[in-house]
This record gives C-alpha cells, structure tokens and sequence, in this order.
C-alpha cells in the first residue's frame, strides 16, 4: 500500500516537474527588432511608386499565458521617388525641376498577439494587431523648393506571422510577418495612408 502511494506521488511530482518545465520554457518577457519592407497602395502609391527597402521596427511583449500577449512597439518606414526633370505647377507658379518624394512614417502602437500553437511548437504561427499614432513627414522637392507636412495620425496595423524557435527551448526565434497599415491621413495628393509591409528579424526572451 506505501509502495503504491510512494508510486502515485512520484507520478504527480514528475507531472508538475514536467507543467514547471514548460511553463518556465521562455521568459514571458520578450524584444524583437525586424527589418522592414513596405508596399505603398492607393494614393500613397500614385504619390511615390516604388517599394520601399527603408523600414525597421522592434517592440517588446509580454505573455499573459502560452498564447496571449500584449506589449508596444515603434517603426520607421521612408517612401521615396524620384522623377525626371519637367515642368511642374507650384503655389501658382510653373518650375522646371527635378521633382523628389517623400514620405516618412514612424508609428508607436500598442500591441496585442494571439499564438495558435504552444510555446513547444516547431512553428509558432500567430495573429495580432497595433493600435496607436504615427508621425507622417511629407516633403516633395522642386529642386531646392520644397512643399512639406509633418503631423500626428492613428494608425491602426492587423498582422499575422510565425516564430520559429532555434531549438526547441531557446529564447531566441525567428520571426516573419505581414501586416497592413491603415491612417487617415490627407495631405496633397494623399486621401489616407495605406501600404503593406513584411517584416523579418529575431525575436528573444529575457530571462
């Protein structure tokens, strides 16, 4: 009958000793830096064409429990053309210029994530969004002469991704991810900001 209750109460440790392991597998702690490529759509697009290569982001996270968690983050993003020299309409007046476009977004979001699988996972798939501002810096240039706005706009970004751990309990993972990035910001030619941006970089738990 010891012999029994000696056995049971080794199982239940061994059972909690294993929950304890996982439970403790990551920090809940979490920072994560990506690098940043972004797609302009709409009147964005009509404003400055090509793709921009010039982004980052990072942000850090906290895990309520194996698959929620709430943090904050901050990114830049630099939209830019270039057009070949023309005549041009400005503030009443015709210039011949090289004409230059910009646009510079720098969001701060409060975040949310859900993870569709365990932190055991081989790949964690999740879904997510953030909500916040971003500072919008717009600048075209005729040559020297420049039309510029800078102001303050919600933005709201939905996002899905994976992270793959490096290791089944390692603090670091890689990370992926595509998200949408919406403001209602008019400026010029601009009627709301839109773009789609990918995302790739680490993300590591601190103990």
């Amino acid at each position: 009958m010891m012999k029994s209750i000696k056995n049971w109460v080794l199982i239940l440790v061994g059972c909690l000793g294993v929950q304890a392991a996982s439970a403790q597998m990551r920090s809940p702690l979490s920072v994560n830096i990506d690098y940043s490529i972004a797609q302009p759509l709409g009147s964005v697009k009509d404003y400055s064409n090509k793709t921009s290569f010039r982004g980052w982001k990072a942000g850090v996270q906290y895990m309520l429990n194996d698959q929620f968690s709430v943090g904050a983050r901050v990114g830049f993003q630099d939209y830019y053309e270039k057009l070949p020299r023309a005549v041009y309409s400005s503030k009443g007046s015709d210039i011949s210029a090289v004409q230059s476009r910009t646009l510079q977004t720098i969001p701060i979001q409060a975040t949310a994530h859900y993870q569709f699988t365990k932190p055991s996972s081989a790949v964690i798939p999740y879904a997510g969004v953030g909500v916040g501002v971003a500072n919008m810096n717009y600048e075209k240039y005729y040559g020297e002469f420049v039309d510029s706005n800078n102001s303050w706009q919600f933005m709201v970004s939905p996002e899905v991704g994976i992270n793959i751990p490096f290791g089944k309990a390692s603090p670091v993972l890689f990370n992926a991810s595509v998200q949408y990035n919406y403001a209602p910001y008019k400026f010029a030619e601009i009627n709301n900001f839109s773009a789609v941006q990918g995302n790739i970089g680490v993300r590591v738990h601190l103990h």
